[in-house]
């Protein structure tokens, strides 16, 4: 491409032909056009270098903004997947012991149903223990070991001493009921004793 210098140094041959003053006037008119366009044109091409680097620029940041896009599209789905696992895991462990939990509860369960039956079955036999104690003792204070007869006592006094019949009877009673008194403590003593250790061993149930 000629430049403005190209068209000013351009020489015609003299001889027959054009006028060399409208040549030269023409060069000069041309030579001022030529330099403006050329001007232009440079400052053209420099914007367009511009823009060009200014597009590879943006080409550039396009094509790591995919990739960061892709990226985090990749992680996003591999934290989710992550997540979905991790999610899966805790609750099959949750499930477990939740599981655990309700088989230990159900063995506790199990375990104080059957002390609770214990405890009755040994109340039954208290009971039955209590009820056949007081029998026997009944029948021990109806038998004829504790019957005194006053008659006998009365032939042990002296006729003369009238006045201590009664001494006689008074304490013949009393014998009898210290007797009495005593097998009933011995039968409270043995119940009470028997309360206590069914009490303790309820008691030791709720302490759990």
């Amino acid at each position: 491409m000629l430049t403005p210098i190209d068209v000013q140094a351009k020489i015609f041959k003299s001889g027959m032909g054009y006028s060399k003053a409208d040549v030269d006037s023409f060069l000069t008119n041309l030579y001022a056009d030529y330099g403006t366009l050329y001007k232009e044109n440079m400052e053209l091409k420099d914007k367009t270098n511009l823009l060009n680097e200014s597009l590879n620029r943006y080409k550039d940041i396009e094509k790591s903004l995919q990739k960061a896009l892709v990226l985090a599209e990749t992680t996003s789905e591999e934290t989710i997947a992550s997540a979905k696992t991790n999610a899966a895991v805790i609750e099959q462990e949750a499930r477990v012991k939740a599981e655990a939990i309700v088989a230990d509860a159900k063995q506790e369960l199990e375990n104080i149903r059957s002390m609770t039956v214990e405890l009755v079955q040994k109340y039954e036999s208290y009971k039955s223990q209590y009820k056949a104690l007081a029998s026997a003792q009944m029948e021990l204070l109806s038998s004829d070991a504790f019957n005194i007869e006053l008659t006998k006592v009365d032939s042990l006094v002296v006729s003369e001493a009238p006045a201590a019949k009664p001494v006689y009877q008074e304490a013949a009673a009393q014998v009898a009921a210290n007797a009495a008194k005593e097998a009933e403590d011995d039968m409270d003593e043995t119940v009470s004793m028997e309360d206590d250790t069914m009490i303790k061993d309820i008691a030791s149930i709720f302490e759990k």
